[in-house]
């Protein structure tokens, strides 16, 4: 069961260096987050390269100002982008994998790519690394498919699943998948507290999780009250943009 507070940096920590960046995990490093989070998806030509596409328009626009898809570029364009309003650019999964086995710094890995292929490609990629131990795959439960796919390929990664249902029976979900973590939310836990306080069953579900050794984490938080509320509930592990922010306002709750 888990007995420490874990510390987890969203895209790097994007509130302390540019998204998903080679500069943003090293800032994570340098906070001491526990693990950090990128998304991967595949250009035009199948690399991995780490960029945030709005799924729904399958766009890049807002995290490198370019108006063609990811997906309609091979990487010897793409790794001429930056992302916005600074000079960082796109990083390969290679160089994210570099960064992994000279730092053991854990990385969870979200894809962007909603189809199987992208996990074959990743897992194939994790593997030649020998980052089995240290690189995980994260997604919703709704794409639950690319977890299980995950797991079929080598039952050593671990997976993490974002539940944003309240009303869900949590270890039944988790365990249908096999999943290792479980995240409430991924933009807040508002409406787990909403609901929480009509229904009083958030505790509850925590604790049948941790009794059967599930991670349970919160994600992704910026407010001391959100902070408070999940360490209250039992949750053990806190998504952040600003690491050292979330980790003064748990520090503040144990003292």
């Amino acid at each position: 069961m888990q007995s420490e507070l874990l510390i987890l940096a969203h895209r790097g920590g994007m509130s302390r260096a540019p998204e998903n960046t080679i500069l943003s995990f090293e800032q994570a490093l340098t906070d001491g987050a526990d693990a950090f989070e990128c998304d991967v998806c595949l250009t035009q030509d199948k690399e991995p390269v780490m960029i945030h596409v709005d799924v729904k328009k399958n766009s890049i626009q807002e995290a490198t100002g370019a108006l063609v898809p990811v997906s309609d570029l091979p990487w010897s364009e793409v790794k001429k982008l930056k992302m916005v309003n600074t000079n960082e650019p796109v990083p390969h999964l290679d160089q994210v994998l570099d960064f992994v086995k000279s730092t053991s710094l854990y990385c969870w890995l979200e894809p962007k790519t909603l189809s199987i292929e992208i996990i074959d490609i990743v897992v194939d990629k994790i593997q030649r690394f020998g980052l089995v131990d240290l690189v995980g795959i994260l997604t919703f439960y709704s794409r639950r498919d690319l977890l299980t796919h995950t797991k079929f390929l080598n039952p050593r990664i671990k997976t993490s699943v974002l539940l944003i249902n309240p009303l869900s029976n949590f270890l039944r979900q988790v365990s249908y998948i096999g999943a290792d973590h479980v995240v409430f939310g991924w933009n807040g836990p508002n409406q787990f507290q909403f609901h929480n306080a009509v229904f009083q069953s958030f505790t509850q579900k925590v604790q049948k999780l941790r009794a059967s050794e599930v991670q349970v984490e919160g994600g992704y938080v910026r407010t001391k009250n959100d902070v408070q509320w999940l360490l209250r509930h039992g949750v053990g592990g806190l998504w952040a943009d600003d690491v050292p922010k979330i980790r003064s306002y748990a520090e503040s709750y144990f003292i």
